[in-house]
């Protein structure tokens, strides 16, 4: 396995390279920018690793790591008199790629680990959880960013109650996995919401998209039957994949089985990934939803697809490219933080208002949820970190444009990954208090030895 691993980073490292120079070619720079971009990937990887082990051994995710390291190169190194460089990093369209597929990559596998079946055992309860607190979460933020900035588009303010209504499924399950809850009625319910919470946002992160593309477009707003379109588009995408899945999965897995070759099943996987992603741009839809949708397809109930039983799971073999790329757009992401825009009280208050908004918007979930002797206040924490799914949100809103200017200013990213970092943050710690809380210690043990 250890030999099988170390093929895999060596594709993964030849992807980096291959990319390197055809992205500095489209940028008109030619040859001669590949070295610093280079150079930058190292710094950048390691940083990155030595952020995520630092987090991980405080007991913290460890993309709370990568982004404060990244937020820490950013703004201190440029007092060591490297502007220079840190402006090339947060600009370098090769970077962007390289943190875009990072990006894919990592919806791919929320996609794969995802199991449909999952929303059917927790029924009403996931879904009701999932809608209030998407709508509590949405409100709260599109009222918030209105108040503080009267002045920006109004598409900025309902972006920004989109990215609130985000939740973190990675974040959420591991945590319930270390806390050995994950197979307790909260623990499902929190993750079926969780799931319905990323297909909802991805539906309302398209209408958003949407939007903008139309106001830039030259349309004044869109109208209920095109917010209508975009909706069913959406549904029909995820619908369609998912359906051909239960079709096509087995025939996929035994093209792969037939070459004999381990890493065919991984070839296969990212180009399905990347081709919905591209396909779901065609169709006006954030490439995310199809990288999403293409781990759907292939493996609908998270079961861990495999070419043949010696093989390892797909999952697995994902495990090297995502602890390059996943990194690297986590740290890209803290780079671009401004501390200097913190420091603003306007948008410290607005960051600060920004957690107390995402907070009580998914405490509210627990409302949603029927029968007695359920744990409400530990769903409603569970559903609380925004993680990497609020910070893709959070980089799209910076690459879309309307008027020529970014959607989100580089004052309100900042704020948003504050709310992103602290809801993280707060997540193991609020959950293991809520488990543990009146005799709690007891129902861990139990939902453990389950």
């Amino acid at each position: 396995m250890q030999s099988a691993n170390s093929k895999i980073l060596l594709a993964a490292a030849l992807i980096c390279l291959a990319l390197v120079p055809g992205a500095a070619a489209a940028s008109g720079q030619g040859s001669a920018h590949a070295g610093p971009v280079l150079f930058a990937l190292t710094v950048l990887l390691l940083a990155a690793k030595a952020g995520g082990l630092l987090a991980e051994r405080l007991g913290q995710p460890a993309v709370l790591g990568e982004l404060l390291f990244g937020i820490v190169c950013g703004n201190l190194l440029p007092l060591l008199f490297v502007t220079k460089e840190i402006e090339f990093v947060r600009s370098d369209p090769t970077l962007q790629v390289l943190a875009e597929i990072g990006a894919l990559i990592l919806l791919f596998d929320v996609g794969l680990e995802t199991d449909i079946r999952s929303l059917v055992r927790v029924g009403w309860s996931a879904l009701l959880a999932a809608l209030i607190g998407i709508a509590a979460s949405m409100l709260l933020g599109w009222a918030t960013a209105a108040w503080f900035l009267p002045d920006s588009p109004a598409l900025a303010h309902v972006f920004v109650g989109a990215t609130l209504s985000a939740t973190s499924i990675g974040i959420t399950s591991r945590v319930l996995k270390d806390l050995g809850v994950m197979q307790s009625r909260e623990g499902q319910i929190i993750l079926g919401a969780a799931v319905i919470d990323d297909v909802l946002g991805l539906m309302v992160l398209a209408v958003v998209s949407g939007a903008v593309a139309a106001a830039t477009a030259g349309t004044a707003s869109l109208s209920p039957l095109a917010i209508g379109g975009i909706l069913l588009r959406a549904a029909l995408f995820l619908g369609i994949t998912v359906g051909l899945g239960q079709m096509a999965s087995k025939y996929i897995v035994r093209l792969a089985a037939q070459t004999g070759k381990p890493f065919a099943l991984l070839v296969i996987g990212l180009s399905l990934c990347f081709t919905l992603a591209y396909a779901a741009e065609l169709i006006g839809l954030a490439g995310i939803i199809g990288a999403f949708a293409a781990g759907l397809m292939l493996d609908p109930y998270g079961q861990g697809i495999r070419a043949r039983e010696e093989h390892a799971a797909l999952s697995e073999l994902m495990h090297p490219l995502s602890a390059i790329f996943v990194p690297l757009f986590f740290i890209l992401m803290g780079i671009r933080v401004d501390a200097t825009s913190l420091a603003s009280p306007d948008i410290l208050a607005l960051g600060t208002v920004l957690v107390v908004c995402a907070l009580a918007g998914k405490l509210v979930c627990g409302l949603g949820v029927f029968g007695g002797g359920v744990n409400r206040l530990a769903i409603g924490i569970g559903m609380i970190p925004r993680g990497e799914v609020g910070l893709i949100f959070a980089a799209i809103g910076v690459r879309l444009t309307l008027e020529t200017k970014p959607l989100l200013t580089e004052g309100l990213f900042s704020a948003m990954v504050l709310m992103v970092l602290v809801t993280t943050l707060l997540t193991p710690i609020g959950l293991r208090w809520a488990f543990t809380r009146r005799g709690g210690e007891q129902q861990m043990q139990s939902a453990a030895q389950t």
